[in-house]
């Protein structure tokens, strides 16, 4: 039953959306969560992040149709996605937040999960499995955040940070957030990656976790993407982000959790360096070994941490591997490419039936 306050409808859950130049993906993303039960209880907050193609086009005409009533539309000049969500965060006005890329799509049973939860008040933070879908909504693998067996109610105390940085799934799509634990808090701008700044930040406030092992998050792997290519600005945020992670070590009782995530993140910059294009692979040696030279002198005089990061042979093996595996795709044309030219036109990409659109 919808709320009301003030003798208007009262939303429970603000959605974040950021867009940027996303046209044959975002009239799919958003019908994925108006079409979910107690979808009126549902603000959809998009940031159109200055598009040059025709993404604010298709935002309103889902707008504009019956059940878009919900959707709230900001359009701003380009400023990456962290001034966006940034944004949304502070326009949102339910108790819970939660994020939801566009291109990617929820599953038809997101609220019936959640909704419930957030009724009771179950937990400061929901956390849920991720799919991963192609370009054209099939199915292709999936991201395990919540093993078998551990679902349900969890204290989160220092066990379960150690185990959120164990698992080193950042992204923030995968939850819904009291509202509250993100005051004060933002996504860094001018960095990629720059979830892995922010969910620890988030976590380590959290007092408690409701865990699901379904998969109600689809994330779209896409030509692209971030995720799809390595740079010296991507390994830059990364080690940018570890050297944060690391200054937040003050004695205290996170700091097991604190050097638990430096370690991931700085593990994560390394696998990133050695996925760069050959030209790029010195200048982004050169970042990881500034880096590790900033963590010699922070551990030099603490007993809880090694003195030294070894990277050096992980890097090279890796790199091996990479440029390998990267000849054999090239060679049997399995590299990501972009949607053909074809598909400009204003069509929805269907939604294979494994999505349970």
């Amino acid at each position: 039953m919808t709320r009301i306050r003030n003798g208007n409808p009262e939303t429970l859950l603000s959605v974040i959306i950021p867009a940027y130049n996303v046209e044959h993906f975002i009239a799919a993303s958003l019908e994925s969560a108006l079409s979910q039960p107690r979808s009126d209880e549902i603000e959809l907050i998009v940031i159109d992040d200055g598009s040059t193609d025709r993404t604010l086009e298709r935002i309103l005409d889902v707008q504009r149709s019956a059940r878009g009533r919900n959707i709230r539309v900001i359009h701003q000049e380009n400023r990456g996605v962290s001034a966006a969500r940034n944004r949304a965060i502070a326009e949102a006005t339910s108790p819970y937040i939660g994020f939801l890329d566009s291109d990617d799509v929820w599953a038809a049973d997101f609220t019936a999960k959640i909704m419930p939860l957030l009724d009771s008040n179950a937990a400061d933070i929901i956390e849920f499995n991720v799919g991963i879908i192609d370009s054209g909504g099939k199915v292709i693998d999936k991201v395990t955040l919540i093993d078998a067996g551990t679902e349900g109610h969890r204290a989160c105390d220092l066990d379960a940070l150690l185990d959120f940085a164990r698992v080193y799934q950042v992204f923030p799509v995968a939850r819904v957030y009291k509202r509250k634990l993100w005051d004060g808090i933002e996504f860094p701008a001018g960095r990629v990656y720059e979830d892995a700044a922010a969910i620890p930040l988030v976590y380590a406030r959290a007092q408690s976790l409701f865990r699901l092992t379904d998969d109600l998050y689809f994330y779209r792997r896409r030509a692209g993407s971030i995720t799809t290519r390595a740079t010296p600005y991507t390994v830059q945020s990364l080690a940018t982000c570890a050297e944060d992670t690391m200054q937040r070590c003050n004695g205290g009782p996170l700091d097991p959790f604190w050097l638990a995530m430096f370690h991931k993140v700085f593990a994560y910059a390394c696998f990133q360096a050695a996925r760069v294009d050959g030209r790029a692979f010195e200048e982004s040696m050169r970042i990881i070994e500034t880096t590790a030279a900033r963590y010699r002198d922070f551990a030099a005089h603490r007993t809880d941490t090694p003195k030294e990061l070894r990277f050096q042979r992980k890097i090279a093996v890796d790199r091996r591997v990479f440029l390998a595996k990267r000849l054999v795709k090239r060679a049997l044309g399995l590299e990501l490419r972009p949607p053909a030219a074809a598909s400009r036109a204003h069509r929805v990409p269907r939604q294979a039936s494994t999505v349970n659109e």
